[in-house]
């Protein structure tokens, strides 16, 4: 798919605007659409334009990307009056670079494939930053003359394409990939929380911690965040949440049980309550019970 290829973004939120911005900036002709219409302000001076729905968005589009935050705002954008599917061509190929269940992502792919509309399930690994330097992961399922189309266009948000196989893999993959996520950023939390109850200064546990083997590029761009009680959103604790119960529902469905993730879960549905929502998944350090948290619970991004 060449640059001047007309292409529909939908969802301009923390990720969504980066990726749209690269893509105008790369030459492609971006017609994009928000919930919130100020978002698309600076995107209009550098070139896109601006539709009133998702329709208005697909129309005379090839391609349509989706970055929105879960299964229920993608099923809002492709359905119904406004939607996608009611205006797109045959041979439209909608890519959908949300975090959904695989189960959600056939259902989809199915609604699409009604209207003669190919679905490439491409959900992103990275952050607001790779999104911006255009180094995000995408990981892709779908048809393969659909996914070799699209192939130039993902590569300009992201460094590296993962083919997954059949719609619902790459979702799968994904999701558990965000389970590891969440589960380090849970055991931090909790360590950190341990080291600070025993009277361990923090700054030896970190110099210690990112010393040793622990240490990952993923330790070490998060654990900043959880020391100094930093939550500027760059992966916010409801979409965590999110994503765990996705994972946890795609498990139950193979008749797998998952304790520990379940647990973690709860912490951050406890985060969620406590008003930090919105706040960086790192937040969850402050619903740790004894760690002194808890009287920090405005802290966000």
């Amino acid at each position: 798919m060449d640059t001047g290829t007309p292409i529909a973004f939908l969802g301009l939120g923390a990720m969504g605007k980066p990726m749209a911005g690269r893509l105008v900036d790369a030459g492609y002709l971006v017609t994009a659409w928000n919930r919130t219409a100020g978002r698309a302000d600076e995107l209009i001076k550098r070139g896109a334009r601006v539709a009133d729905s998702p329709r208005d968005a697909a129309a005379g589009a090839r391609a349509v990307v989706l970055m929105v935050s879960d299964p229920a705002a993608v099923s809002a954008v492709l359905g119904g009056d406004r939607g996608v599917l009611a205006v797109a061509r045959p041979g439209t190929i909608v890519v959908n670079t949300s975090t959904v269940g695989p189960a959600d992502s056939a259902r989809f792919a199915a609604q699409c494939g009604d209207k003669n509309v190919s679905y490439v399930e491409s959900p992103v690994m990275g952050s607001i930053g790779q999104a911006s330097s255009g180094t995000l992961v995408a990981i892709v399922s779908g048809d393969t003359a659909a996914v070799a189309e699209v192939s130039g266009m993902l590569l300009v948000v992201a460094k590296q394409i993962i083919r997954a196989g059949d719609i619902g893999k790459a979702s799968t993959l994904k999701l558990v990939m965000n389970l590891l996520v969440g589960g380090t950023i849970e055991l931090l939390s909790e360590s950190i929380a341990a080291a600070n109850r025993a009277g361990l200064p923090l700054d030896l546990f970190r110099e210690t911690l990112l010393s040793s083997v622990l240490a990952s590029p993923f330790v070490g761009y998060k654990s900043p965040l959880l020391f100094e009680r930093r939550y500027d959103s760059q992966f916010s604790t409801r979409l965590m949440l999110k994503d765990l119960d996705l994972v946890l529902a795609s498990a139950e469905e193979h008749g797998l049980a998952l304790p520990a993730t379940a647990v973690i879960r709860d912490q951050f549905a406890r985060a969620v309550a406590a008003g930090l929502g919105d706040s960086d998944a790192a937040s969850v350090r402050e619903v740790m019970d004894g760690d002194g948290a808890g009287s920090q619970t405005s802290r966000s991004g």
